[in-house]
Parts: C-alpha cells; structure tokens; sequence
C-alpha cells in the first residue's frame, strides 16, 4: 500500500484519495512504507538509542530527531524528511502512535520493550471485558499466577474476543481466548487505560479475573491471514539462519 498526499484532504494510504478520489501524490511507495514502519515502530517501542533518538518518560520523542536519526543510519533514507514522518503517523492503520501537533512530537502507545509511564492514556471508557489470547502451554500457568507483562512491558488486552483471537493468531496456531472481568478488577483498584480503539493496557491481572471464554468461529480477514503467513515464513527462516550459525560454531570447536 502507497502513502499519497491530496492536496484538498491531506496525507492517505492506498491508490486514490478516499474522500474525493483524487490520486495523490506518492510520498512513499510500498517498499518504503514497510520499512519506514520497521524503522518507526523500532525507535518508538525498542530501540531508539540504536537511532540516536531519545524518549522522555513517557515515551514522546521529537519527530525531527527521528527523521535525523533514520537518515543518518540508514542509506536508504538520506532524503527523509519530517513530513514523511508526520504522514506515516498519521495514516497509521492501526492506530499505534500517537502525535501532539504543537509539540512536534510522538509516540508508541503500546508493545515496548522499554520502560515507558503510559499511566497519562485515557482510563475512561474501559469495556467491563476484555479478552487476551494465549497458547494451550499457557493455561495452566496462567490459572495459577495471573497475567503479567513479559519482554512487553505492559499487559495488552483486546476489545473483542475475535481481535484477541486473531492477535493469538500471530503466535500460535490454535489460540486460547481469556475473558477478563475488567469490571471488578477495577473495583478492586486494578488499573486500565485505553491505548487505540481495540487495545487496552494494564501491568497485571490477578487470577481471579480471568476465565477461560467460550470458544467461538472467527473469520479471519484475507490480508490478515497473508500478514500471518509471512510472520510465520520469517520466523521459520530466522531459526534456520540460527541452526545454521550454531552448526558452524560447533563445527569450529
């Protein structure tokens, strides 16, 4: 999918302007919106200090030092500008990021790696459910400790038993879905906040707000199914490249 400007409406992705169907100008093409996406979402949640770039505590970093930051290490982007940045984030699909105008800033609102405060997103309008996917091996472990954030600093938690569904999708073959009674948990003084429209967040859920929820037929948009398969294909080579390297250590020894 191409990134484009209308010049009457402002940044979009796809062929043609969806509000008046103009065709736009190319900002960037396939090939650089994927990688641009990467290389964002890299700085923002895992990495910024490979780029230069830093983040205050809550996780916001100018989007000039970004810009600069990508053009000074990678080749490939020596013409990037702040704008290319800007309408990234703005026409981001799935809401990821979030931008203050003024300030000239941005950030990931969820998946770190890092330390960050996202204790300032929103806590109002919390579903008094919430669901999360996990592998069959999980289960029972689960059962017994609760939720707790791992190499994500934070709990991430669907609006909807088939977007967890789908999310598990993306580490498991067969995912099992976890209803999380966020009413009570909250009662109880347990903490959520809104990070997209389908994603909340929290640090922790006790074992007694979770059950197991009744298992239901998902149907699973194409291009999501595509988006799968090719996470399943690069990881498969990945560990292949790992066998390999380890092989040729062993060999050496």
């Amino acid at each position: 999918m191409k990134l484009k400007y209308c010049e009457a409406h402002g940044p979009f992705r796809g062929e043609k302007c969806p509000i008046c169907g103009a065709d736009g100008k190319l900002i960037l093409n396939d090939w650089e919106l994927e990688a641009l996406s990467k290389i964002i979402t890299g700085i923002l949640r895992h990495f910024p200090e490979k780029f230069n770039v830093s983040l205050d505590e809550h996780g916001w970093a100018k989007i000039s030092d970004i810009s600069l930051g990508i053009r000074n290490k990678e080749r490939k982007f020596r013409w990037l500008k702040d704008y290319h940045v800007e309408y990234f984030i703005i026409t981001d699909p799935k809401g990821r990021f979030q931008m203050d105008p003024e300030k000239k800033s941005v950030r990931a609102v969820y998946g770190h790696s890092i330390d960050v405060d996202l204790s300032d997103l929103p806590r109002d309008g919390i579903p008094p459910k919430l669901y999360y996917s996990i592998d069959k091996e999980e289960e029972e472990f689960i059962n017994e400790i609760g939720i707790r954030a791992g190499e994500r600093r934070w709990v991430h938690l669907s609006k909807t038993y088939e977007e967890a569904y789908i999310a598990g999708l993306h580490k498991t073959d067969d995912p099992v879905v976890l209803e999380i009674n966020t009413e009570e948990a909250m009662k109880d003084g347990i903490e959520f906040y809104r990070a997209t429209k389908t994603i909340y967040i929290t640090k922790e859920i006790p074992p007694k707000y979770i059950k197991k929820a009744r298992k239901r037929k998902v149907e699973v948009p194409e291009e999501e199914l595509k988006e799968i398969e090719l996470e399943k294909k690069r990881k498969e080579e990945r560990e292949r490249r790992r066998k390999e390297r380890e092989e040729r250590i062993e060999e050496g020894r």
